[in-house]
This record gives C-alpha cells, sequence and structure tokens, in this order.
C-alpha cells in the first residue's frame, strides 16, 4: 500500500477498523465501508500521508479545492482499485460520475453491462418495512426550569458555588436520560444556553431596534417604552410593556419548552427583515409568560446577567472540559466528549485527562505573553533557552485553511473584515504550496516596499490605506498550530517553527515569517533589546524553547520600552 501511495494520487480500500476518522466530516469509517484516500506529502518527514475521506466527503473536498489540485478522472488515479469488491467499485461509480466505465470489471475479468433504463424499470424491491424508532429521545425541558436555574446563579456570589449548583443540576436532569447520545444532547442544549457566546448565533438586533419592534407589536407608544430603557435593562422594560399590552397578551402559566426557544433562536438568525422578525417575536410572545419573554430577550441580547462563564459552567461537567474548550472552541465537542467518558473516569475526573481535537475553521483562543519588567527573570523561567521575536505593531490574526476556504479571525476571535485579509487568500496556496489544512497565528501589517518595513499600526483601515501608494497588507506568520491533519499544539516552539520554515516559500512584502533569535543568556538578550529600541520597534516577545502551544495562557513574556522604563 506504501508503494502504491507513492504512485497513485488516491487509494481506495474497504475501511479494516472503526479507528480511522473522515477528514472531512470527522465522523468514524466504519469497518467494512468504502474509504478513499488523498496521498499527501508528509509534512513532518519524506515520503506521504493518507487523508482518508467518505467517498461523499471527498466530492466536497473537489468542489472547493483549486482546479490545479488533483482529482479523480479515471480508476487509473485509484490505487488499490483492482483488489476492490465490485460493490465498492460501483460506489465510486456512482459518487464520481464523471468517471468513464470502461475499467468496470467484475473478478473474473468479465466487463460489467451498463443498466440501461429500460433495465432498470425490470428491477422491483421489496416495500420497505415500516419499524418504529429505536432511538432513545432527549427528554423535553421546560423553559421556566431554565429561568429558575439562572435566577439561582445569579444569586450565587461565589463562583464555586455556581460550579457547584450547575453539577447538582445536571446530575439530576441527566439520570432521566437513556443514554449517552441523549445525555450529550441534553447536556449540549443547556450549556448552549447558558453560555450564549459560546456558539454564538448573531441576531444584529441592539435595544433601540427591539424597542421599535416590540411597540409595534404591543401597540404601545414607543417613546414612553425608550423612557423606560433609560433604567438600562431593555428585557425588563419589554417585560413590563408585555403584560400591560392588551394586544398580545401573556399566558398565566409557562409550558414553553427549552427546546422550542433554542429553535426559536436558530430561526430569528437567519432572519434580517424587520417584518420577518416581528412575526417570530409575535409567534414566541404567544406561547410566553411575562418572565420567559424577559429572559428570551436576554438570550438574543446575549447576557443573561448570571455573572458565569464557560469556565465555571463547563467545571461542573469534567476538570478538563474548560480547558479542552479553550483549545477547540467547540462547546458540543466537549460535551460529547465527557459524556461519553468511562463511567469511572467521570467519578474520579481529577485523575483523567479529556482532550478535544482542533477543529478547522473554529477560532482557537490565542496563546499570549504576560509584561516582562525584569529581563534578569527571564532565563529563570526558562532555562533551556529562548525565542526572541521581534514584536509586530499589527493586528492579531488567526488564519484557517480548510480545502480551499479560508477564515480570519481576530484576537477576540470575531471574523476579521474582508478589506484587511482578501489579498491573502492568492498568496497563501504559493506560499505553502502543499498546505491543504493550515491553522496559523499571525499578525498582519502594512508593508512599505520603498522602505522594506512594515508600516506603524493603524494604517489597516479602509481610508487609511489609500494614503500608502507603496505598501500592501502583508501577513507576518509566527506559529503554526496545525498543518495537514496534525495538530501541533502538543509540540515545542522549536518543532513548530521548523514546520513553518520546511513548508513556505516565503513571497516578501505579502507572506513573511516573522524574525525570531535563539538566545541562551541575558547578555545575548540585552544586545538584543537595544538593537530593537534603535529601530524604533515596539519591543520583543520571548518564547521558551520547550514551550507548547497553550491557548488563552499567557506563558509567552513580552518586552517592551515602557516596562522597562517603568
Amino acid at each position: 500500500m506504501e508503494q502504491m501511495a507513492e504512485e497513485k494520487n488516491f487509494i481506495a480500500e474497504k475501511s479494516k477498523s472503526n479507528r480511522a476518522k473522515c477528514k472531512k466530516c470527522k465522523e468514524v469509517l466504519n469497518q467494512g465501508t468504502l474509504r478513499i484516500a488523498k496521498v499527501m506529502p508528509n509534512p513532518f518527514g519524506d515520503g506521504k500521508m493518507m487523508a482518508w475521506h467518505h467517498p461523499q466527503c471527498l466530492v466536497a473536498v473537489f468542489s472547493k479545492q483549486r482546479k490545479t489540485t488533483a482529482k479523480i478522472t479515471c480508476v487509473d488515479d485509484i490505487g488499490g482499485w483492482d483488489e476492490l469488491s465490485m460493490e465498492h467499485q460501483k460506489e465510486i461509480f456512482t459518487t464520481f460520475p464523471d468517471i468513464p466505465r470502461e475499467k468496470f470489471k467484475t473478478h473474473d475479468d468479465s466487463p460489467v453491462e451498463k443498466e440501461t433504463p429500460s433495465k432498470k424499470k425490470l428491477k422491483t424491491k421489496p416495500p420497505p418495512t415500516l419499524v418504529p424508532s429505536s432511538k432513545p429521545q432527549m427528554q423535553e425541558y421546560l423553559f421556566k426550569d431554565f429561568r429558575k436555574l439562572c435566577m439561582k446563579l445569579s444569586q450565587e456570589n461565589s463562583h464555586l458555588q455556581k460550579t457547584a449548583i450547575f453539577k447538582e443540576f445536571i446530575d439530576k436532569i441527566l439520570s432521566k436520560e437513556q443514554s449517552n447520545e441523549t445525555r450529550a444532547e441534553s447536556l449540549f442544549l443547556w450549556c448552549k444556553m447558558l453560555l450564549p457566546n459560546s456558539e454564538k448565533r448573531i441576531y444584529n438586533l441592539h435595544s433601540k431596534q427591539l424597542i421599535k419592534l416590540f411597540s409595534q407589536l404591543f401597540k404601545q407608544d414607543e417613546f414612553l417604552m425608550l423612557e423606560d430603557l433609560e433604567k438600562g435593562d431593555v428585557a425588563e422594560t419589554i417585560r413590563i410593556f408585555f403584560e400591560k399590552n392588551k394586544n398580545i397578551k401573556a399566558v398565566e402559566k409557562s409550558f414553553l419548552t427549552l427546546s422550542k426557544v433554542d429553535h426559536f433562536l436558530d430561526k430569528l438568525a437567519v432572519e434580517t427583515t424587520e417584518a420577518a422578525q416581528m412575526s417570530l417575536f409575535k409567534s414566541i410572545a404567544l406561547l410566553c409568560t411575562g418572565n420567559d419573554l424577559k429572559m428570551i430577550i436576554r438570550l438574543v441580547m446575549h447576557d443573561l446577567r448570571i455573572n458565569c462563564g464557560p469556565k465555571f459552567i463547563l467545571g461542573a461537567i469534567h476538570a478538563d472540559a474548560y480547558q479542552a474548550y479553550q483549545t477547540s472552541h467547540n462547546l458540543k465537542a466537549v460535551i460529547e466528549k465527557s459524556c461519553f467518558f468511562d463511567a469511572s473516569k467521570i467519578e474520579n475526573n481529577k485523575n483523567s485527562r479529556m482532550n478535544v481535537n482542533v477543529s478547522l475553521l473554529t477560532p482557537i483562543l490565542p496563546m499570549l505573553a504576560e509584561a516582562c519588567k525584569n529581563i534578569d527573570d527571564v532565563f529563570k523561567k526558562c532555562p533551556s533557552g529562548i525565542y526572541s521575536e521581534i514584536k509586530y505593531d499589527g493586528e492579531r490574526v488567526q488564519l484557517h485553511k480548510s480545502e480551499g476556504e479560508y477564515k480570519f479571525f481576530s484576537r477576540s476571535l470575531k471574523p476579521v473584515l474582508n478589506h484587511k485579509v482578501e489579498p491573502f487568500k492568492e498568496y497563501i496556496p504559493k506560499a505553502f504550496q502543499h498546505g491543504e489544512e493550515l491553522i496559523l497565528d499571525c499578525e498582519v501589517l502594512m508593508y512599505d516596499h520603498k522602505s522594506n518595513k512594515p508600516l506603524p499600526f493603524g494604517t489597516l483601515g479602509i481610508h487609511k490605506k489609500s494614503k500608502f501608494e507603496n505598501a500592501n497588507p502583508c501577513l507576518f506568520i509566527f506559529d503554526c498550530m496545525y498543518y495537514n491533519g496534525v495538530s501541533l499544539l502538543d509540540r515545542s516552539i522549536v518543532e513548530r517553527r521548523k514546520v513553518l520554515e520546511q513548508n513556505i516559500t516565503e513571497i516578501k512584502g505579502h507572506i513573511m515569517l516573522s524574525e525570531v533569535k535563539k538566545l541562551h543568556n541575558t547578555d545575548q538578550l540585552k544586545l538584543m533589546i537595544e538593537d530593537v529600541l534603535k529601530q524604533g520597534l515596539e519591543g520583543l516577545v520571548l518564547k521558551g524553547l520547550t514551550g507548547i502551544y497553550e491557548p488563552g495562557k499567557r506563558h509567552w513574556q513580552k518586552i517592551k520600552k515602557d516596562y522597562l522604563f517603568d
């Protein structure tokens, strides 16, 4: 198979076990099913590596990749074709209908006759037997129980006690679920609602817009509602006017379910017209008490006023859940991992470790640096030596690439404005010619081709850029967290830097590596600080040579002129 991988761009075979996962959808490639691998260069050494896919997932990959990237055009492109069963060969022809069928043969080497439409009509299948679904269904939960939980959390000042309250609550509700699948489904629903910023649905509705909508729904004076809004709580304002309006009456007893509210929020997130938004709000208001609608508005505003973030909610689920969430920023994956954990490990979670893989196109919390005010302390913290890196005065950006799709996230994990990053989509494939899947930590600056130097912070604005005729946005790359199917978070900075250096072709003024030096003592560091200050640069970032990438942690150090002369 290894020799075949070198000769062919693709390998097809029957899955041997339930261990491998599809590169695109991340689901298990079930034993006995057909799987197809893209043969790719190995970024960590000589030879090739195979990225396995479901056949349909590979079709989706082909639809997004560049025209020049290899695709399956005939069966000669596929290693292992002759070893496939006739059933799997048929599956490939069905999935990739453009492949010529002249080599479609049975194992006795006789050609398979192509089915004609008339022959297809003669084939009959027995009618399907209708069997009731045996899959366990998640319990339904009342929205008023969610409100009560939020009230309890808001009244508790201690964060540890907040975690204990939620732990007691989930132990009670999960005991009613019949399987790990429904436990995960229920727990994800509760956590998603308690952490409205984690699965951020964007509604583009601000306080005054909500007042305008509800004044029309309730047929109330908008000016009076805006006056009440000055107290600072739009949800409470809407509750007050809801309970006294006569156009849409609040129900006396709440039977609204949590899943119904979740479904409503999903629909609201995709509606952009005022008429559609009003229609949705009216439909949900007809099912609400005053307090129900008040809490729904809090969810829309992404602020439940419970003073309880991911650290304390996820702490009730598993000791490692918050760290796993910081790494992946994938709440659903963290919940599922915790629910499918071995029961004995859950009971003794201090002695177990839960890891969640990085998700492409989902931002990772960036690793940060703490201020270093005494350079004598640097090598006490990093006795093995440091990378001393120029601190660029630009905008921190996290770049994700997956099968031709690009996403750029800011330091706060929000999408970066398109005009700042659009040019890089042209240059990234040229700079990383074999980089099909990437997560890179970068800084975006304007680069002046006349002086061959980056311009200062603030020049990336769409209007300010036009003032610099000889400059364009440049991506300075300083770290790599993921490369072609391999997470590098647990690799040292030396290894991560090596992956960058071995796989990048720098494009001056467009895609460049950050400038670093390896230092082993204070004297070397002092000389570099002097040089940086003479050049008028912002400062240095210092990284221990053995340090791994720790999302959200301030385990790097930064030196700036301001810190040294305080």
